[in-house]
């Protein structure tokens, strides 16, 4: 069993199984989450009856960092974690002027396709669990031994196709013995899964729903996004609404700003129409190029264009600051230059 990802409830009931006293499974959870020790060799404190049997029979799966990209102004670092079974998954880091925040994966790979996102090139490998998960948010805190402020759940995957997990996931960052971050300083990022949004009002969590819209109509959206087809733009704007009645939080929409796409005026007046009773604000991210997708972000001139007719509409809406940029440090883009280096000439 891996026994990395159990709470501290766990460990002391794992114990007691050696005959070994609870006191015995805290000071495994202090190893684990507080030390960064990750082998049962290594922890001194332990028997070593205690670690000869833990190791026989248990292990600690923490994954590895094969890469790490560190940005000019030192502000963002993004990661390439390896897992036991080999698989792949980004996470990156980022400092704002409150505290460090991580930007998790959900899924190795992902099924929903965005066009122009790279992290779904190759569909969906498989789903992660919430210690794997957990992993990403300690990897930083263990690399830059700092305390970790907040994260969002925008990484590669979609999280409401991964839902118990995530929800585990979101649970076990919570515990007050363990990372203790408030749920107001957990952010949901979905492309749309209807019955996951609905599922989510009613675990009335404060955390903070964030919608992936990228188009103002289903024509673009479905041209952007595949997964609107399943799930079109009015059916998912009605589960928006009741998940902000229910919980009483406001939704922040996405929107990745693309070149002739999806960035005209008419799109924003469009935009501003579909959200004006929605008490929802609008992230605007101009879009981030790599060369495996054929788009192009809008010049600064249309980009400041489109916020000034969404405010001028009455919709709140601003610019995401831009972090790690010149690392690429967009979904997808670090996997693919390290799978590229790879392969054989």
């Amino acid at each position: 069993m891996n026994i990395w990802g159990m709470s501290l409830a766990e460990l002391q009931a794992l114990v007691r199984q050696y005959d070994a006293p609870a006191y015995r499974g805290r000071q495994v959870y202090d190893y684990l989450y507080r030390r960064g020790v990750h082998t049962f060799a290594d922890m001194m404190q332990l028997p070593q009856a205690l670690r000869e049997q833990l190791a026989a029979t248990q292990r600690i799966d923490f994954p590895t960092i094969v890469s790490e990209q560190l940005s000019a102004d030192k502000r963002t670092a993004k990661v390439l974690l390896r897992y036991a079974d080999d698989a792949l998954v980004e996470s990156v880091l980022m400092h704002y002027n409150y505290g460090y925040s991580v930007c998790v994966s959900t899924q190795v790979g992902c099924a929903v396709g965005c066009r122009f996102c790279a992290s779904g090139q190759n569909g969906l490998i498989r789903n992660l669990t919430a210690a794997e998960m957990l992993a990403q948010v300690y990897a930083f805190q263990f690399l830059r031994d700092m305390r970790i402020h907040s994260f969002v759940l925008m990484g590669s995957g979609e999280p409401l196709q991964n839902y118990d997990e995530v929800l585990r996931f979101m649970r076990r960052c919570a515990d007050p013995e363990g990372l203790n971050l408030s749920y107001r300083n957990m952010t949901l990022s979905t492309s749309g899964i209807v019955p996951g949004i609905y599922r989510l009002a009613e675990e009335q969590l404060p955390i903070t729903l964030a919608l992936s819209l990228h188009a103002p109509n289903d024509t673009i959206r479905n041209e952007l996004m595949p997964i609107s087809r399943q799930y079109p733009l009015a059916e998912v704007m009605a589960a928006v609404r009741h998940y902000r009645e229910r919980t009483k939080r406001r939704v922040t929409c996405e929107y990745v700003l693309i070149r002739e796409v999806n960035d005209r005026p008419e799109h924003a007046r469009e935009l501003a129409a579909l959200l004006r009773h929605m008490r929802c604000h609008v992230n605007l991210i101009p879009l981030n190029e790599n060369p495996t997708v054929p788009l192009q972000r809008p010049e600064a001139a249309r980009i400041e264009t489109f916020l000034q007719i969404l405010t001028g509409e009455g919709i709140p809406a601003t610019v995401r600051k831009e972090m790690g940029r010149e690392i690429q440090a967009a979904c997808g883009q670090l996997k693919m230059k390290f799978l590229a280096k790879q392969r054989p000439i």
